[in-house]
């Protein structure tokens, strides 16, 4: 696929949709985040459990990143993303089925349906990339994302909304909704001008993966992506299972879920901006800083509904510095030619340790509780700490050379 921008008015309307499809993906992601581990505590045949569907949408996520961008490297972006939604669509109208039926295989199935159109969805960003001048890229990235705001708002209201719409079967009617939520992205996406796949692309020469994995810049990318997201994961899946363990109700549970998501996204209006005044490596820093600050909050301030809303907060922040700023960092490793594998096992490596914390963080929950795991987090976050102050070394004493020249 081509990497050359279209018209100014093309790319700014490319960039303007893939927002609004993101906001799509991440009202419903907002909608599983806030029902999946109730519905799961429900129907599982142990609570240990409650969290596995969660973990199905990242499972199935991680397999299919790669091979999601392999297939848009030779079918398009457009085609590809028409292609992932089908499964997403499948996916919710299948969940529904499945609460109505109580059966806890069946939801897991549909989850795991959902996960595979998110591989494809997880692309939008890096199609922001493709259709963007080099100057406007970080910004395209940053704005793709600043499409999920309306996540926070509309996502855990709609799950509340829906919740008992159909009589003795909890949020089944938020999972169909979720089909007309996917199908709204669906059309949206037809209207997607992306240049078409050229065969030069396909058959340029590129470097083997070993030789790019081999930069500072590639390995504090994909890591600092991945830590940041499993961790946010690994908190955030688990709060609702924390909330209700404290007998706090859904409404606050959503309410929190609400500014959590409200908080991962709200920033990218500026956070592009910031990595171009002050860098990726500091974005990525401050990112690294939010995300511990998230978790002195918890143990500083206890049990309480604040709590959980500051330290939610905070972790959104986090993530949203750690992970934008590392896949900007990342559009600066590889050449035209290579982004399709390389962008594809980015997102192997985030989807295989978000898929980890979301099956784990029940288990952990439950084995250990809410501060131990909190405690457990603070490891990774270490290592990116330090990643960072190794590429920051490591570009003064030999800077990076653009890997398209």
């Amino acid at each position: 696929m081509s990497d050359k921008p279209g018209t100014l008015p093309n790319m700014r309307l490319n960039v303007l949709i893939l927002s609004l499809c993101q906001a799509c993906l991440f009202t419903a992601n907002a909608v599983l985040i806030a029902s999946a581990a109730l519905v799961g505590f429900a129907l599982a045949p142990d609570p240990m459990y409650a969290t596995v569907p969660v973990g199905a949408v990242f499972l199935f996520g991680m397999g299919f990143a790669l091979p999601a961008s392999i297939l848009m490297k030779y079918i398009g972006r457009r085609k590809g993303f028409q292609f992932g939604l089908v499964f997403s669509i499948s996916g919710a109208c299948l969940s529904g089925f499945a609460v109505t039926q109580q059966s806890f295989v069946l939801f897991c199935f549909g989850i795991a349906l959902i996960g595979i159109g998110n591989a494809f969805g997880g692309f939008y960003r890096f199609a922001a990339a493709d259709v963007s001048t080099e100057s406007y890229r970080s910004r395209a990235i940053s704005y793709v994302l600043a499409g999920s705001v309306v996540a926070a708002f509309i996502g855990p209201n709609l799950v509340a909304f829906t919740k008992n719409s159909i009589i003795e079967a909890a949020f089944a009617g938020s999972y169909y909704t979720l089909a007309v939520v996917y199908s709204i992205s669906l059309i949206l996406v037809s209207f997607l001008k992306v240049p078409e796949v050229k065969k030069s692309n396909v058959i340029e020469e590129k470097r083997p993966l070993r030789e790019v994995a081999k930069q500072p810049e590639f390995l504090l990318a994909v890591v600092s992506a991945t830590v940041g997201y499993g961790v946010m994961n690994l908190l955030m899946t688990s709060t609702p299972l924390a909330m209700d363990v404290r007998d706090m109700s859904f409404g606050l549970t959503a309410l929190v879920i609400q500014w959590h998501i409200f908080s991962m996204f709200a920033p990218s209006f500026f956070t592009g901006h910031l990595v171009r005044i002050f860098g990726d490596l500091s974005v990525i820093g401050a990112g690294v800083v939010l995300l511990f600050l998230s978790i002195v909050v918890s143990f500083v301030l206890g049990d309480s509904f604040l709590a959980f809303c500051l330290a939610l907060v905070l972790l959104g922040l986090g993530w949203n510095f750690t992970f934008l700023g590392g896949t900007t960092l990342l559009t600066k490793t590889y050449r035209d030619s290579e982004k399709a594998v390389v962008q594809g096992v980015n997102d192997l490596c985030v989807f295989s340790i978000v898929t980890c914390t979301a099956v784990l963080s029940g288990v952990l929950h439950h084995i250990w509780g809410w501060y131990i795991l909190n405690a457990g987090a603070t490891v990774p976050l270490i290592l990116v700490a330090i990643m960072v102050i190794w590429v920051k070394r490591a570009r003064i004493t030999s800077p990076a050379v653009n890997p398209v020249t």
